[in-house]
């Protein structure tokens, strides 16, 4: 039971997560576990967590900052100190043990806007450690993937989530940005390299078309006059090719 407990509540955090990288958050991971006894005896509950970025968690604290769920009390988001890295921050959000993941989403948004008025600090208490397991199970059951012979694994959902999440914020940016103004962003030659290492990192990672015709196109336009932008273009050509005749450009708080 505990190995099936830590595969729902996996899949409940996924779908959490899903809001969140439609939200624009930077989400970069996700973790569960069943019950277990830590090396001290101590028993813990079902869990459930999701990171952010090192860029996110700096901007909140300089240590450590993501979302938990605990089986008995549901989301918090925490924060920890830079110095001794101990949690100096904990904000409930009082929505009960499995609020939709909207509300989850609509919490953290809170939370960065204001960390101190978001939620409490006060730990609410939904149902009592080590009890229950059947009625958890059931309750995290409409979380399960509706593909589950592609997603049985939680991690596997999520990196198929993120990976399109990310290949949609870049087609929505190259689509709304295709008459944008040029920049007059100055970069040295050793910058644009390492840009352009860093984005064949991440297509050995995730292969994709945006990422190669990017690259290709900033390769392309190195030490060219600004009109060379307007030759090199094929991310941009290609993610409207993709779009619909009735396509608009969506807010950044709708999912594409």
């Amino acid at each position: 039971m505990s190995a099936e407990l830590s595969r729902r509540a996996g899949h409940y955090a996924a779908a959490v997560a899903e809001c969140l990288l439609e939200a624009g958050l930077p989400v970069t991971g996700l973790q569960s576990c069943g019950p277990w006894r830590d090396t001290d005896g101590e028993y813990l509950d079902v869990e459930a967590g999701i990171s952010f970025t090192q860029a996110f968690q700096d901007r909140h604290g300089g240590g450590d900052c993501g979302l938990h769920w605990a089986g008995t009390s549901g989301w918090c988001l925490y924060t920890a100190d830079q110095v001794d890295r101990y949690l100096s921050g904990v904000r409930w959000p009082g929505a009960g043990l499995l609020p939709e993941p909207g509300l989850v989403a609509a919490f953290v948004d809170a939370f960065c806007l204001d960390a101190a008025g978001a939620g409490s600090s006060e730990a609410p208490s939904y149902r009592q450690e080590g009890q229950d397991f059947t009625t958890l199970l059931d309750r995290l059951a409409p979380y399960l993937p509706a593909q589950p012979c592609l997603f049985e694994d939680p991690q596997v959902r999520f990196a198929d989530l993120h990976r399109r999440a990310y290949e949609n914020r870049v087609h929505r940016a190259l689509v709304s940005g295709a008459d944008a103004p040029l920049t007059h962003l100055h970069l040295r030659e050793s910058e644009l390299t390492a840009l352009l290492h860093l984005l064949e990192c991440a297509e050995s990672s995730h292969p994709s078309a945006f990422n190669r015709l990017l690259a290709a196109d900033l390769g392309a336009r190195a030490g060219r006059p600004p009109q060379a932008a307007e030759t090199h273009q094929s991310a941009l050509q290609a993610a409207n090719h993709r779009r619909p005749a009735s396509y608009s450009v969506p807010r950044a708080d709708e999912s594409f």
